[in-house]
């Protein structure tokens, strides 16, 4: 079964790259939508990067105010004297961080850990320093498992300051693990997230270039003598399916190609990581649009609907926006898109964690098989039709 949808599978595959839309929908759209993962760090950087930012309140929000070119850090002052200004201002004029400071003179140890868990948890931020009265009591944590050389740079210049008030204490190292587990950090992953979101639409399309053939298959009795031939109906869709997994990686790899030699920042994961969530995810979509096709009779509605649910499911996953505050339902709902799980493995590769792999795998294979029942069924109705 599998070497005859191999054959049919290598026919359809030279309809379609024969097929100009491919050109277009194939190679330019996932080649553009690498774009994204460089263009927070091209925008200018906001004025307000060039002074210490003075938080209102210690709950305020950092994530909107962050200057992607900087190292975030977020500074509880317990002394908010001249002292400690300086120690803020001379960090800050650097040139790679931007500081955050909050007033927490008025606050005990306890509750200055607990807001900084709930920092770590919800906003966008990769170290926090808590300077007090005595210069040696200063602490410095680093949010999440980082290999960003800043934060030794800002170890080094933190213990400099302290060092020009006449004490050789070295600040000791404390691993801060966020503690927010799979959480999202939308702030940390909208380069990525909007690549995912534009780059799928190649992806869908690249299905729907497949169930065109599907139809002129049809149209022209080629299915009908195929399974006159002996072939079944389950190696026909298997042929499809090859043909979308061949389709997926030729797009994955000219992304991963445009990732490697054109993309100049570092966004936290690595070529093999990005090309992996970019391949399971486009297959994924890929494969949904071709087999939710199958239910129609024309190229017009099945390339509708694959539109429509790209455009809902990345509206509804929050790759266009922060989800952290919406509604539980609207969460739950945020779960059963593909894209949001690709971004549940992008957040767990940028904190160093490799279990990204698993976790999208896993996810990508459940909607495979679901989707082959999708297909199958949709042969059955067409047949029956």
């Amino acid at each position: 079964m599998f070497i005859n949808a191999l054959r049919m599978a290598k026919s359809s595959g030279k309809l379609i790259l024969r097929n100009k839309a491919f050109i277009v929908i194939g190679i330019l759209i996932p080649v553009l939508s690498t774009l994204f993962l460089d263009l927070w760090y091209r925008m200018p950087a906001a004025d307000l990067s060039d002074n210490v930012h003075e938080l209102a309140t210690v709950d305020e929000q950092m994530a909107y105010n962050v200057d992607f070119y900087r190292y975030p850090v977020k500074v509880y002052d317990t002394v908010m004297d001249e002292r400690t200004k300086d120690i803020c201002y001379n960090l800050n004029s650097a040139g790679m961080f931007q500081i955050f400071r909050a007033d927490a003179s008025d606050m005990t140890d306890e509750q200055i850990m607990d807001n900084a868990k709930y920092t770590a948890d919800e906003d966008h931020v990769n170290a926090i320093i808590v300077l007090r009265e005595d210069p040696a009591d200063t602490d410095l944590y680093l949010v999440g498992e980082s290999g960003d050389e800043r934060f030794d740079l800002l170890k080094s210049g933190l213990e400099t300051e302290l060092a020009g008030e006449g004490t050789e204490y070295k600040i000791p190292e404390v691993t801060f693990v966020s503690g927010g587990g799979d959480e999202v950090d939308y702030y940390k992953t909208r380069n990525v997230s909007f690549c995912i979101a534009i780059s799928t639409l190649a992806f869908v399309f690249g299905g729907v270039l497949i169930l065109n053939t599907v139809f002129s298959e049809k149209k022209d009795n080629v299915y009908s003598r195929l399974l006159l031939t002996g072939a079944s109906k389950a190696s026909y869709l298997l042929s499809k399916i090859i043909l979308s997994v061949a389709i997926a990686l030729i797009q994955a790899v000219l992304m991963l190609i445009n990732f490697t030699f054109f993309v100049k920042s570092d966004i936290g994961i690595s070529p093999l990581q990005f090309f992996t969530v970019a391949f399971l995810t486009g297959l994924t979509f890929g494969l949904l649009s071709l087999c939710a096709g199958l239910y129609f009779d024309s190229m017009a509605p099945a390339a509708i609907l694959s539109f429509v649910i790209w455009a809902i499911s990345a509206l509804i996953a929050g790759m266009y926006f922060d989800i952290s505050g919406a509604s539980e339902l609207y969460k739950k709902a945020s779960l059963l898109m593909p894209q949001r799980w690709a971004m549940f493995s992008v957040n767990r590769f940028m904190n160093g964690d490799s279990s990204g792999y698993s976790l999208l795998l896993t996810v990508a294979v459940a909607y495979w098989v679901i989707i082959f029942v999708v297909g199958v069924l949709g042969l059955r109705v067409r047949e029956q039709e």
